[in-house]
């Protein structure tokens, strides 16, 4: 039984990608838009690969947040472990290519409020910043009691 995007239960099945080519219908994965976080990104300049209006634009997303929107919205989209060309750090935080399917076999387009890839960017750029991870951020346990624990004994000096 196949579980549809945007339920608990679904996953993405790995796709073996090919080639582009303009003789595949825009049902084929190699036909669908790709989007990196780098485009949403608000520290990144037009030159590092911002592609939306810098006040649009969301603080450091993470492919996860992408992938929490996405799935809400009920998008069918495929996540590549992929690096923006662009990206200097090669940190796993900045990992993630993700190709969304826009238009179906016809050129008719699969959701009709999304016509574009920029569409696309700027929905995902409005609600990121109304996910829970980022409205309600996780207060780290360990930080506490060291902030509480009082006087800390200042360490001696060696012979340098």
């Amino acid at each position: 039984m196949a579980v549809a995007p945007g339920h608990p239960h679904y996953q993405h099945v790995p796709v073996k990608l090919g080639p582009f080519s303009r003789l595949k219908t825009h049902d084929d994965p190699e036909r669908w838009i790709c989007i990196y976080p780098a485009y949403l990104n608000s520290k990144k300049t037009l030159q590092e690969g911002r592609r939306i209006p810098k006040d649009k634009a969301v603080d450091t997303p993470t492919y996860q947040e992408i992938k929490m929107v996405l799935d809400d919205a009920k998008f069918e989209y495929i996540l590549e472990r992929k690096f923006y060309p662009r990206e200097r750090s090669k940190e796993p935080a900045y990992i993630g290519r993700f190709r969304v399917h826009l238009k179906d076999k016809e050129g008719e387009f699969v959701k009709p409020d999304f016509q574009t890839r920029e569409s696309v960017m700027l929905y995902l750029a409005e609600k990121i910043p109304q996910l829970k991870s980022r409205t309600n951020p996780k207060v780290s346990t360990t930080e506490a009691p060291q902030a509480s624990s009082g006087a800390v004994p200042k360490k001696k000096k060696g012979k340098k």
